[in-house]
């Protein structure tokens, strides 16, 4: 039996060592699009919201620097991983400022 997960997916978001710094995410089709930093960090929020244009940054907790990608480029990798239903999960690394 095949579940069919269109709508649905995660883009990890990691510096360029690898830590993670949060991930972009829909759990469900009739979800919006939501940043989770982490448990530890912060409450989930919608994104983008009005701070994040045009560049997203956040910051890495384990190398406490900062880490920013153009948004447009951020929308368009996790628009394209929700519309192919093969893969629910891609990570996405952004360069240090």
């Amino acid at each position: 039996m095949s579940v069919n997960q269109e709508g649905i997916g995660t883009l990890k978001l990691e510096c360029p060592q690898s830590h993670p710094v949060g991930r972009i995410l829909k759990e469900a089709p009739h979800q919006q699009v939501v940043f989770d930093p982490g448990a530890q960090v912060g409450p989930r929020r919608f994104w983008p919201d009005e701070e994040d244009q045009p560049q997203f940054t956040t910051r890495c907790r384990q190398c406490d620097k900062s880490v920013s990608g153009e948004t447009t480029a951020l929308q368009d990798k996790h628009r394209n991983l929700i519309m192919h239903s093969s893969e629910t999960f891609e990570t996405a690394t952004l360069p240090f400022v």
